[in-house]
C-alpha cells in the first residue's frame, strides 16, 4: 500500500472510529476500552511452544447456518483450545470424513470375528480359544492404531489438525496419485448456502472429482465449513484470544492505522465467502491449465534440492550477484535459479556473470509487474511454484548466510513438520485483522507474523499439499490489492495458505534480532539495518541455535557516510530470552525509526506495560558481534564487501 492511501485510511478511521488508532512512538501508549468506561485488566498470554508441542483440540461451534442438521461428533481424545474455532464443524455424519481405509473390508479380521461369535454361541461364554481369539483381535487393533505416524508435536495446540476421523490414508504412500485405485471417494456434504452464488451446486467443481484430488477436496471442504462471521460477531472471541492490552502494542501500527477501518467495515460475510471461493478458483484454474497442484516425489513437480532467488532491476540484480558469490564462497554447490520479470535482467554482462557463477536465469511465467507500487513482491510465490527443484531454500536477494545453510534440509524441525519451515518477523496480527475471519480461525498470540527473506520447503511435503499451499499463496500475491492489506506484503500469504489447508509447518525456535552499529551522530544509539535470523538446531559446542541469516532489508535505505569495513556489522540488539515461543516477548517492541544522519534504523526494547518482575528477570541487550558464541561473524564483513556488498541503493 502506498503512503497516501495509508494516510487517507488512517484519518478516516480516526473520524469514524476514534479508538482505531495506535501510536507506538511514545512509551506512554496504553489501551483503554470505552465500553462502559471500564479499563481492561492486563492479561498475560502464554503462547504454546511453537516448535515443541501440538495436540488435537476442538473448540467452539461454528455459529453458522449450514442449512443442514449437523449433530456434533465429539472427539474424546481432544482438549479444548480457546484459539481454535474448529469445533465439530466438519461433521455432517460420522461416516462422511472417515478415512477410506477404515471402510475397507478385511476378510481375515471378519473371519476371525465370525469364528469367535460361533464359539461364544455354542458355549454361552468364551472358551479358552475364544479368549485367545478375542485377545488377538484387541492386540491387532491396538497395533494398527499405534502404527500411525503423526508428526504434529512441533506446532502449538491452537493450530491443531482436525479430528482423526477426518484424516485420509496418504501418510504411507510414496505417491498418493499412484495408488488411486485403493482410495475411495470421500462422501463430502453439500457446502453451506452462503456459497450458493459461487458454487451453484453447493459442491466443489468437477475438476476435483478425481482420485488424486480427493485429499485436497476434503481439505477444501473443511475450510469452507469454517465459521463465516462479521467483525462484531467474532470480536469477543478474538479479543479473548488476543487481549487488546497486548495486541495493540504487537501489531504493526502503520498497518493497523491504515487498514483497521477496511477490516471492520468492508470485510463482511459475503466478502469472506467470495475470498474463500477464490482459493478454490485458483486451484481449479491451475488444474484446468494442466498444471500439477499436488507435489510429487517422482520429479514431475520438481527434482532434487536447490536455491531460489528473485531479482531483476538494477539494484536487486547487483545484490543477487553478491548473494550468489557469497554462497559459492561458503562452498554451497547446490544449483541456483534466479527468477525475474519478463522486462528485467536484459543486461548481457549481468546475465553472463550470474550464469558464470553456476546459476540459471528463469523468467516468471504468467505474471507481470504492477505499476505504481512500492514493491513487486508477487513474484516470490510463483518462483517457488515454477522452480525445477522439489526441495527449495528460498532467499531474498539481500539475504546472505553466515555459513552454509544446506544442513537445514536435514533438520528435525523441517523433516518432522510437513517439510516446510518459516522464520518469525517483528509483529503479531491484531484481533481486528479480517484475516482471522477469512481463514475461519480465532485470534491467537501463539505466532509471530512471518519474515519471508528465507523459506525452506518441499513441494511434495504434507502429502503433496505444500505445492497446493504455494499456489494459494501465489493467488493471494497476484490479487495483492485485497490480500496485502491483511498480510503486509507477501510474507504472511504463506502462513495463511498453510492454515487454509490445515497443514503442518515448522518455525525457527529463536526470534529475530537486529544487526547494525552504534550511530555516532546520535550518542552511539543502536541503529539496526539487518534482520538477524537463527539456525533451526543447536550445533555441537553451542548452547543454543546460532545466527545464520543476515537479511539486510534496511541497508538499502541507509546513509553510507563514514561507514565501511569494520563499522557496518558491529553490534547485535536482542532480548536475553529470545525463544520465539516465550510469553515474555509479548512485551517486547521492535520498530523502525529515523536515525540522525542515517535514515531508517531498527531498534528493540520493552513496552511501557512490561511487568516489573519480568523487567528484573530479562532484558534487551546490545552485544558486539565479536562476543557472539562460536565467533560466527568472523570474516563475514570483509567478505561481504569483497563480494560486492554495498550500502544504499534501492
Amino acid at each position: 500500500m502506498n503512503s497516501s492511501s495509508s494516510k487517507s485510511s488512517s484519518s478516516k478511521a480516526n473520524r469514524r472510529y476514534p479508538d482505531l488508532h495506535i501510536n507506538l512512538s511514545s512509551p506512554s501508549t496504553s489501551y483503554s476500552s470505552n465500553q462502559g468506561g471500564s479499563k481492561h485488566n492486563l492479561e498475560v498470554i502464554s503462547p504454546t511452544n511453537d516448535f515443541r508441542s501440538r495436540s488435537r483440540s476442538p473448540s467452539r461451534s461454528t455459529g453458522v447456518n449450514l442449512d443442514i442438521d449437523i449433530p456434533p461428533v465429539p472427539d474424546s481424545s481432544a482438549l479444548p483450545s480457546p484459539s481454535n474455532p474448529f469445533q465439530y464443524e466438519f461433521s455432517p455424519s460420522p461416516e462422511s470424513f472417515l478415512s477410506p481405509s477404515s471402510r475397507f473390508i478385511d476378510p481375515a479380521r471378519y473371519e476371525l470375528k465370525r469364528w469367535n461369535r460361533i464359539i461364544m454361541k455354542r458355549n454361552c461364554q468364551p472358551t479358552p480359544l475364544g479368549y485367545a481369539l478375542l485377545s488377538l483381535t484387541i492386540l491387532s487393533v491396538l497395533y494398527l492404531l499405534s502404527g500411525s505416524n503423526n508428526d504434529t508435536h512441533l506446532l502449538p495446540s491452537s493450530w491443531s489438525s482436525t479430528p482423526s476421523t477426518n484424516e485420509l490414508p496418504y501418510d504411507d504412500l510414496e505417491h498418493p496419485e499412484d495408488d488411486v485405485g485403493t482410495i475411495e471417494q470421500p462422501d463430502l456434504p453439500s457446502l453451506p448456502s452462503i456459497y450458493s452464488s459461487h458454487f451453484p451446486s453447493l459442491s466443489l467443481p468437477l475438476s476435483f472429482d478425481v482420485p488424486k484430488y480427493y485429499h485436497l477436496s476434503t481439505k477444501l471442504t473443511q475450510f469452507l465449513y469454517r465459521p463465516v462471521q462479521a467483525h462484531d460477531e467474532a470480536k469477543e472471541s478474538n479479543y479473548e484470544g488476543c487481549p487488546r492490552e497486548l495486541s495493540d502494542k504487537l501489531v504493526n501500527p502503520d498497518q493497523y492505522n491504515g487498514d483497521a477501518q477496511f477490516w471492520i467495515e468492508d470485510v463482511k460475510e459475503e466478502e469472506i465467502a467470495k475470498r474463500r471461493y477464490d482459493v478454490v478458483r485458483w486451484l481449479e484454474e491451475a488444474i484446468e491449465r494442466g498444471e500439477e497442484v499436488i507435489g510429487r516425489k517422482d520429479g514431475s513437480t520438481g527434482k532434487g534440492r536447490g536455491i531460489v532467488l528473485t531479482g531483476g532491476n538494477q539494484d536487486t540484480t547487483l545484490r543477487t550477484i553478491t548473494a550468489i558469490k557469497h554462497l559459492r564462497r561458503l562452498n554451497v554447490d547446490l544449483p541456483i535459479e534466479v527468477f525475474h520479470y519478463s522486462d528485467e535482467l536484459t543486461d548481457g554482462n549481468q546475465r553472463g556473470e550470474i550464469e558464470n557463477l553456476g546459476a540459471t536465469l528463469r523468467e516468471a511465467k504468467g505474471l507481470s509487474k504492477v505499476e505504481g507500487v512500492w514493491k513487486n513482491w508477487q513474484i516470490k510465490g510463483l518462483a517457488l511454484v515454477q522452480s525445477s527443484f522439489r526441495e527449495i531454500l528460498y532467499l531474498d536477494s539481500d539475504n546472505v548466510p553466515l555459513r552454509s545453510p544446506i544442513h537445514l534440509f536435514d533438520s528435525p524441525t523441517y523433516q518432522n513438520n510437513g517439510r516446510a519451515v518459516f522464520w518469525p518477523d517483528l509483529s503479531k496480527d491484531h484481533p481486528d485483522n479480517a484475516i482471522w475471519r477469512i481463514v475461519g480461525d480465532t485470534c491467537s498470540l501463539d505466532k509471530w507474523t512471518f519474515e519471508s527473506g528465507q523459506i525452506i520447503i518441499d513441494k511434495a511435503g504434507n502429502d503433496g499439499l505444500n505445492l497446493a499451499a504455494l499456489i494459494i499463496a501465489s493467488g493471494m500475491m497476484n490479487e495483492r490489492d485485497f490480500w496485502f492489506r491483511m498480510c503486509g506484503g507477501d510474507k504472511d500469504t504463506f502462513r495463511w495458505a498453510f492454515r487454509i489447508l490445515d497443514l503442518d509447518f515448522g518455525v525457527s525456535p529463536r526470534w529475530m534480532s537486529a544487526l547494525g552499529f552504534r550511530n555516532q551522530f546520535e550518542g552511539n544509539r543502536f541503529c539496526g539495518h539487518s534482520v538477524l535470523q537463527y539456525d533451526l538446531d543447536t550445533p555441537e559446542g553451542f548452547s543454543r541455535p546460532p545466527p545464520l541469516f543476515v537479511h539486510s532489508n534496511l541497508l538499502k535505505h541507509l546513509g553510507a557516510g563514514g561507514l565501511g569495513k569494520g563499522s557496518l556489522f558491529t553490534d547485535i540488539r536482542r532480548m536475553s530470552d529470545d525463544y520465539s515461543s516465550s510469553p515474555s516477548l509479548n512485551y517486547a517492541h521492535s520498530w523502525v525509526y529515523m536515525g540522525q544522519a542515517r535514515g531508517m534504523c531498527l531498534d528493540l526494547d520493552w513496552h511501557d506495560t512490561v511487568p516489573e518482575e519480568l523487567r528484573e528477570r530479562e532484558r534487551p541487550e546490545t552485544i558486539p558481534v565479536s562476543e557472539e558464541e562460536g565467533h560466527v561473524f568472523e570474516g563475514f564483513e570483509d567478505s561481504w564487501f569483497d563480494e560486492g556488498g554495498r550500502i544504499g541503493g534501492w
